[in-house]
């Protein structure tokens, strides 16, 4: 028979190799780096990924998330295809850089409804696009105001009757008279018009027959082909921190004034958390929630106004979970007119 102590030795060098066995262990699944672009300056319009990054959920996905803030020279569909960063969130131009044939895919549409408008002082008496020929109106380089453009296609508007200026970034541009109209926010310019007692108009895209998803979280062909594992566990835990950032909006607006140093104040981060949930629709929609049939509109709107030639491209654009334990609710947008042929053809999905 084994003396105790004897016994008792040999449980503890049993032990060992099994505590260097998790050591080791420990050491190869540590967080992956992986980098995710923003469109902008740190604040509530990102909540989701602040909420992944603080509650955990990223980690225990053993993914290690780098956030980059947005700016005008550091675009997230240029900083994500040039492999700079693997994630992005961008608006309506993903899609349309899709068609004209860059390798993008759209892992979930966190506005169910586009936030960019056109603002105008209620004194300048614009009222409609048509009121904008031949003034000044500020919007973003290039195609990244496509919704905009898409309007006043809608509306019968040459585009070379108004007066294009790139955007300052500066809603005191709008209020000293030195645009007539501002590329904006619902959720953030605003607040500043009513802080100074600005009277505004709204010139809101939906209203024109352009709805568009925006704040849309994307990746590439070649993340998917390689990390395809990666891209759902992103994409889950991203969804798992927006669940709780619109859930918890106090919580995280602390955390945005205690670590991201966010220049706006505690007022305007609320402002801007309590607009956004008429964009989100927490309440009714699942989380990220894309439907086929409104991307498929999309890419026609930006067809008929001239952008791309046709939607051949939108073939794979639409990330589909396949595992059914980690399928994302699918719920149909119940839609107003112009769009009659969603109803008409939700048996089939478009591509």
């Amino acid at each position: 028979m084994a003396h105790p102590i004897d016994t008792q030795l040999g449980l503890e060098s049993a032990r060992i190799p099994l505590i260097l066995l998790c050591a080791l262990f420990s050491v190869t699944v540590q967080a992956e780096p992986i980098h995710m672009q923003l469109r902008w300056h740190h604040q509530f319009q990102f909540a989701g990924y602040y909420a992944a990054v603080a509650k955990g959920y990223y980690q225990k996905a053993g993914l290690d998330v780098i956030i980059h803030a947005g700016a005008p020279g550091r675009l997230p569909v240029s900083e994500v295809l040039s492999g700079r960063a693997q994630y992005g969130e961008a608006n309506s131009e993903l899609l349309l850089e899709r068609l004209r044939g860059a390798p993008l895919v759209a892992l979930a549409a966190i506005f169910q409804h586009s936030s960019s408008v056109l603002l105008a002082r209620k004194d300048a008496h614009i009222f409609s696009p048509d009121a904008l020929v031949d003034k000044k109106v500020m919007m973003m380089e290039g195609r990244v105001d496509a919704d905009f453009i898409a309007m006043f296609n809608n509306e019968g508007i040459d585009m070379s009757r108004i007066h294009i200026m790139q955007s300052s970034y500066d809603i005191q541009d709008l209020v000293e008279g030195k645009t007539d109209a501002f590329n904006a926010y619902i959720s953030n310019e605003p607040f500043f018009l009513e802080q100074q007692g600005v009277d505004y108009t709204v010139l809101n895209p939906r209203n024109y027959g352009v709805d568009f998803y925006s704040d849309i979280l994307f990746t590439t062909e070649t993340e998917l082909a390689q990390h395809p594992e990666r891209v759902k566990a992103f994409l889950k835990a991203s969804l798992e921190g927006w669940r709780y950032a619109m859930e918890h909006p106090q919580e995280i607006i602390d955390l945005l004034i205690e670590k991201y140093q966010v220049t706006k104040s505690r007022a305007h981060l609320e402002f801007e958390a309590e607009a956004m949930k008429t964009v989100i629709l927490p309440d009714l929609m699942e989380m990220g929630h894309m439907n086929p049939w409104r991307w498929k509109h999309m890419a026609q709107t930006f067809v008929n106004a001239g952008m791309v030639n046709d939607d051949a491209h939108l073939q794979g654009f639409r990330y589909l979970i396949t595992h059914k334990s980690q399928q994302l609710l699918t719920l149909r947008l119940v839609e107003p007119e112009p769009y009659p042929d969603w109803r008409s053809c939700h048996e089939k999905e478009p591509y």
